[in-house]
């Protein structure tokens, strides 16, 4: 993880300043091109808690869900002995009376969480902001439903998109009882279906029934609201039905995924073979037709790593 840290990548540093008059042009591209180190990301970093977010081409470490102990295991620790290095024993001790339980951790979160939804729902009803909706249900591995709700809206010149809330659905998943989930939620904080002007979701009939979905039910709060089919879940459908060109290139993909992702050996020696060529990515990313959205992420996964492919299977035959 250190080096993940530590090393720097060429889109993210700026060049060298040219501020020494006496170094001619030709030495100072070389010198550039020997400090441009491309940084690799590793799933090996998951298990501490770290994965990666690309911004402009960079990659930008990013912590992941953990468990409340993590304080105790891993933070506190590597925390404390920074400190010792540092500043000495008495600066140590001071540093491990910070509270850290996992008990505290959580307490932590919670308050965070409970800060975030009183400032968003405050802008919403303090300033009587005008909101659209982003909702749909879902079933956890435990078989609950819940209904998950985005909002987005327009603060100081800024739109906005938050998360805003993620209620339990203990009955049934019909439009009436999402909407009365939803309904429920925002008569909470009094924010009213005036203030809403769009709400999009997919075309499951519980959101978009013409009697008892969601959406005929809010406009029936508002009449106003602008109903929106999510784009990517129409991508989605169109893609089942590929033409017959395209149908053997994501078949043959598939397959060749499934070769070296079922096969511990061919995913060590594809990924040493990725080291060695200093490629961007050093595994492949496996299709679930449950998770429909990871289709595309696969496809350019293959596109970055087609020359290591080609040599991959060009050795096999």
């Amino acid at each position: 993880m250190d080096k993940f840290l530590k090393r720097k990548h060429d889109s993210c540093t700026d060049s060298a300043s040219t501020n020494t008059s006496n170094v001619n042009d030709d030495t100072f591209n070389d010198e550039n091109k020997i400090k441009k180190v491309n940084r690799q990301y590793c799933n090996d970093y998951l298990n501490f808690g770290f994965t990666y977010v690309d911004e402009n081409d960079c990659q930008i470490p990013l912590c992941v869900l953990k468990p409340y102990t993590i304080a105790e295991s891993l933070i506190l620790p590597a925390c404390s002995e920074i400190v010792q290095i540092m500043f000495g024993d008495d600066a140590k001790k001071e540093i491990m009376k910070i509270p850290h339980s996992d008990d505290t951790i959580k307490n932590r979160i919670i308050h965070m969480s409970d800060d975030i939804e009183k400032t968003v729902t405050n802008k919403l009803t303090t300033n009587k902001l005008y909101f659209a909706l982003q909702i749909d249900e879902s079933t956890d591995i435990s078989g609950i439903a819940h209904v998950l709700g985005f909002v987005r809206f327009i603060d100081e010149n800024k739109i906005v998109n938050q998360f805003l809330c993620c209620k339990q659905l203990t009955e049934r998943t019909t439009g009436q009882n999402v909407f009365d989930s939803i309904s429920s939620y925002l008569d909470k904080f009094n924010i009213t279906w005036d203030q809403c002007v769009g709400i999009c979701t997919d075309g499951a009939p519980s959101m978009v029934g013409s009697i008892k979905g969601f959406t005929t039910l809010a406009k029936k709060k508002n009449p106003n609201i602008i109903s929106t089919h999510c784009f990517l879940h129409r991508e989605s459908l169109i893609s089942k039905t590929l033409p017959i060109t395209l149908k053997p290139v994501l078949d043959k993909i598939v397959s060749m995924v499934n070769y070296i992702k079922s096969r511990p050996l061919q995913s060590r020696l594809f990924k040493k073979l990725c080291e060695s060529m200093e490629a961007q990515h050093v595994c492949l990313l496996l299709h679930c037709e449950v998770r429909w959205l990871s289709r595309g992420k696969v496809l350019n996964r293959i596109l970055e790593l087609k020359n290591e492919l080609l040599m991959f299977f060009s050795k096999r035959r």
